[in-house]
């Protein structure tokens, strides 16, 4: 139960760690490292902790509504992805709690206009998951903040992007907008 615990909890968290960023700081200590760092401790009956670090090649897509003079347009992005993770389950892999934060650098350019941007994202993720003595998924929610800056090279402007939403899981398992606020604000 454990191992397919953390299986899912590995997977959700790269998935989730695709989309964008903001300005917290992790909720639990984490290791330094320049490029990757992994650990798992279990001593005797305690709760089993991971935390895992690490920096990677990254692309994405972002649709920003003042972009392209302010008629919008979708922006492709590519550059360097870090994260860092910290994991806690509960001695019977009945309980999960996570945080995660990443940040992102690189640049963007405008699908129609072609103009290029710097751009720089910090995200905070942190969720929760409970299973019953069944093994059977019982609740669990995520919330998610990121922030978006991108720096038009051509102007100087500065569009920002600010994220926020909310996830609730099913009792099939399945993730669930309980709430999503995405507004823009263009320099």
């Amino acid at each position: 139960m454990l191992q397919a615990t953390l299986r899912r909890t590995a997977t959700l968290v790269i998935a989730l760690a695709t989309l964008t960023a903001c300005d917290a700081e992790p909720l639990a200590p984490h290791a330094e490292s320049p490029t990757r760092v992994s650990a798992v401790t279990a001593p005797g009956s305690a709760n089993m902790i991971y935390r895992d670090e690490a920096t990677v090649p990254f692309s994405f897509v972002v649709y920003v509504s003042c972009a392209n003079g302010g008629q919008g347009e979708v922006l492709w992005a590519s550059g360097e992805f870090h994260y860092r993770i910290h994991v806690i389950t509960s001695t019977s892999g009945q309980r999960l709690h996570y945080a995660e934060v990443a940040t992102f650098t690189g640049s963007a350019v405008g699908e129609e206009s072609g103009e290029a941007y710097d751009v720089t994202t910090r995200e905070l993720t942190a969720g929760n998951t409970a299973y019953g003595t069944d093994g059977i998924l019982d609740s669990g929610e995520e919330q998610q903040r990121m922030l978006l800056d991108l720096t038009s090279r051509a102007t100087g402007a500065v569009i920002q992007l600010v994220r926020v939403g909310r996830w609730v899981q099913t009792a099939t398992g399945e993730f669930v907008v309980d709430g999503w606020d995405g507004p823009a604000r263009c320099g």
